[in-house]
């Protein structure tokens, strides 16, 4: 089969959506309830937690995690430094990640952390939050206890994926 410009053309367009529609969507969610109250506010760690760099960190310009054992674990990261309790620390931003294979959907948490220890500000990325939507009329967040809070939030967020 010999093939035209024409048909190039729709091959490529066609492969242009296969791509787009295998790779994950993002969208900032800075502005929402209940990450608004939080964006570059000081706060203060309330349970010890551990700095680890992730080299399959998304994006590089946050390769470490902060890990409390709430989260699903990864494996194979180098930790730097344990931040005991009452360690400043910023957030700068979040985004929500959806996955177009898996389409699961999870909020990542970017900040900054000072480590006195060692001298130096680390940037960092936290996962944080349950996304509700089997069975569910109306898809909702929940956000379990995070290692700056008190108390977990107790209400449902409805906040739109991408």
């Amino acid at each position: 089969m010999k093939l035209n410009h024409r048909n190039h053309f729709i091959l490529l367009f066609l492969s242009v959506v296969l791509l787009n529609s295998c790779l994950p969507k993002h969208s900032d969610v800075s502005s929402e309830k209940p990450f608004s109250d939080l964006i570059n506010h000081k706060l203060v760690t309330k349970t010890p937690v551990v700095l680890a760099k992730n080299p399959a960190s998304n994006p590089k310009k946050y390769s470490n995690i902060i890990e409390d054992n709430t989260g699903y674990g990864i494996e194979n990261v180098e930790n730097i430094t344990d931040i005991p309790i009452g360690t400043e620390f910023r957030i700068t931003s979040v985004q929500l990640h959806t996955g177009r294979v898996s389409g699961t959907t999870s909020a990542y948490v970017f900040g900054t952390v000072f480590i006195k220890k060692h001298k130096k500000e680390y940037p960092f990325e936290y996962t944080w939050g349950n996304y509700h939507v089997i069975y569910e009329d109306k898809p909702y967040w929940k956000f379990p206890l995070a290692f700056w809070q008190d108390q977990a939030l107790e209400e449902k967020y409805f906040i739109k994926v991408p």
